[in-house]
């Protein structure tokens, strides 16, 4: 039997996929101030970033949000949400229950009482401040949470604008893309009718600050250390600009990637590996290593034969290299690691603190600003009815999510290429699946009852999700596929290549491209090619969803892919590692391809074809 070369590419790489994202950057003050722990990954504590126990093990059944501004919320068994003041850490401040509460970054943080419902911003005991259900001539259908007093939104059209914490428009939705504050400025624009995009950078009241005059570049987020970072589409060239639009660092030509600034440091990537440059752009630590990211002021963290240590400014060795995973110092001073299969916290000098390690302690982005926390308003089908299975909230907010390793936010336009708009997740009502769909056979699975709640609910959001990856394809929607991989992804494609015809008439053996690509890089490279094929046709057959055993939320699904552009086609099968363990915002960890003939005109054998069980995820 042959063997697909495929196994020999994953059998070395699988190990890449860690915890720990490099690309992360951590903000001068992190607001989060206690997180949830676990001994045996079924009841729940909650632990000070300082190391200290604030509620033992064994506290909760489910596991509670990371605490910000005093406050966390806490689902029950039925998945009702309630919101706990950490001076009263067992007794909900409300008997009303959410679908979702944010973080508590001001004094009033957003929430849902149900998933379809309007966006709400609540106080600190629960009670209702505004509803966007007053704004009806907007239809507000997206809402971030409040960073620098204010709340992004989006309405169902597409046009973004920014609340204040009383709930008051200060600025209207008039913007065709826009991003969070942060340093007193957030960018923003628009597209003219020629389909050129245009940016601005606003201060918190609306009034424009500048233009950015660079044009056919990508740009990142957001400002960081009084840096914005960009990239020539054309050339490749990575720089910074000020704030007040003009290029402040320009870096060397070897650079391929680079982090936005945190300390006044900024990783970079070369084909040496990764290093670290100083505010203006010179090499402090070369690229040699497999990862960095900075965990705090002075304290570079590195990643070399797939572990992690840590440096000091004047690089002096902080701790060796010798664990799993590095986080980022809170502001106690005290960092997250891993080390064999058990979570502690070090000190600034990288020594143990606590005196405790667990299961795990699970560390949030959106409470540490370093991912915008989003809430949807979702959209179901006329006529679906109420009692189709549960489902829990799906984050699908298609704007923008703050990628740190490198700048995100839109290229310039094309005329002609499609603008995206903020998109729903369509709730479907799987009970009237026809036999022909692709999915019908999972979607019987979800709707027999013969599934837990939780099971179900996440089938079912797979479901929805997968459709809307097919669509995102033929849509070009680039959006949906920033913020559907995890930063850290590993993503495996391949590309038949055909010799040409030899006298006889027929082609000479298929043969299949590998490559192994970052999330960066296949996104990049999907810009092209949705760039250079008029149309794209993506159709799924063969699907299957596979629960892994003991790790709950994570699933395998395998499906069948036909593929085909005006300038390309192919027939293989796709592995999807998802990982539905943060309800809010589930990613995909792991994408495969396979073709489905092979170099001697066979099928695949069904033995061959990646699952749930070639991953070791222990």
């Amino acid at each position: 039997m042959q063997t697909n070369p495929i196994n020999h590419i994953l059998r070395w790489s699988l190990m890449a996929l860690v915890c720990c994202l490099w690309s992360c950057r951590q903000p001068q003050k992190d607001p989060t101030e206690a997180l949830p722990f676990s001994n045996d990954g079924k009841s729940w504590g909650l632990v000070k970033t300082d190391g200290t126990v604030l509620q033992p093990a064994g506290s909760f059944g489910q596991r509670p949000s990371a605490v910000v501004g005093g406050m966390f919320s806490l689902a029950d068994d039925e998945g009702h949400r309630y919101l706990y003041d950490i001076s009263r850490p067992t007794q909900p401040v409300s008997r009303k229950s959410f679908a979702r509460i944010g973080h508590f970054f001001e004094e009033v943080a957003p929430a849902q009482e149900e998933t379809d419902s309007p966006i709400l911003l609540i106080d600190k005991r629960g009670n209702e401040v505004m509803s966007t259900a007053q704004y009806p001539q907007y239809d507000i259908a997206l809402m971030h949470n409040f960073s620098e007093g204010r709340a992004l939104f989006a309405t169902a059209d597409g046009k973004y604008g920014y609340l204040d914490t009383h709930g008051a428009i200060v600025v209207p939705p008039i913007y065709d893309r826009a991003y969070d504050f942060h340093e007193g400025r957030a960018l923003v624009g628009n597209t003219d009718n020629k389909g050129q995009a245009g940016y601005l950078l606003i201060d918190r009241d609306g009034k424009v600050q500048c233009c950015i005059r660079l044009s056919q570049v990508l740009l990142d987020t957001r400002f960081s250390d009084g840096r914005l970072l960009y990239k020539e589409l054309h050339s490749g060239h990575l720089g910074y600009l000020d704030k007040q639009g003009d290029v402040s660092v320009y870096l060397p030509d070897d650079i391929r990637q680079a982090s936005r600034y945190a300390w006044e440091t900024a990783t970079v990537q070369t084909d040496n590996g990764y290093g670290l440059v100083d505010i203006n752009g010179n090499l402090l630590i070369p690229a040699a290593y497999e990862a960095i990211h900075m965990a705090g002021k002075g304290h570079p963290a590195l990643k070399k034969d797939n572990l992690w240590g840590m440096v000091d400014d004047k690089g002096q060795t902080i701790c060796r290299f010798q664990y799993d995973t590095i986080g980022h110092y809170y502001a106690g001073g005290y960092a997250v690691v891993r080390q064999q299969g058990r979570s502690f916290f070090i000190d600034r000098k990288g020594n143990p603190a606590g005196g405790s390690t667990y299961a795990c302690i699970v560390e949030d982005s959106t409470a540490s600003r370093l991912y915008p926390q989003c809430f949807l308003t979702e959209q179901s089908p006329a006529g679906t009815q109420g009692n189709a299975p549960s489902e829990r909230p799906g984050e699908s907010d298609r704007m923008s999510r703050e990628n740190d390793r490198f700048a995100q936010g839109k290229a310039t336009a094309k005329a002609g290429q499609t603008e995206h708009k903020p998109s729903l997740i369509e709730r479907k009502d799987w009970r009237k699946v026809s036999e022909t769909n692709p999915f019908y056979q999972e979607a019987v699975k979800v709707v027999s009852g013969n599934l837990d709640e939780k099971d179900a609910g996440n089938r079912q959001m797979i479901l929805n999700y997968v459709e809307h990856l097919r669509t995102s394809y033929t849509t070009k929607d680039i959006d949906f596929l920033e913020q559907l991989f995890s930063e850290n992804a590993l993503i495996v494609v391949g590309t038949v290549v055909h010799s040409s015809q030899k006298e006889t008439g027929y082609l000479s053996p298929a043969q299949v491209v590998y490559n192994i690509k970052s999330k960066r890089q296949y996104l990049d490279r999907l810009k092209q090619v949705f760039q250079a094929n008029r149309t794209i046709d993506v159709q799924f057959s063969d699907f299957h969803i596979m629960r892994h055993p003991t790790l709950k939320g994570i699933y395998g699904v395998s499906l069948r892919q036909g593929y085909q552009s005006d300038l390309y086609s192919d027939d293989g099968y796709l592995f999807l590692l998802w990982d539905f363990r943060d309800e809010t915002a589930p990613k995909i960890h792991v994408r495969t391809w396979q073709p489905r003939m092979q170099a001697d005109h066979t099928p695949l054998p069904e033995n061959e074809i990646f699952n749930i069980r070639n991953f070791n995820l222990q």
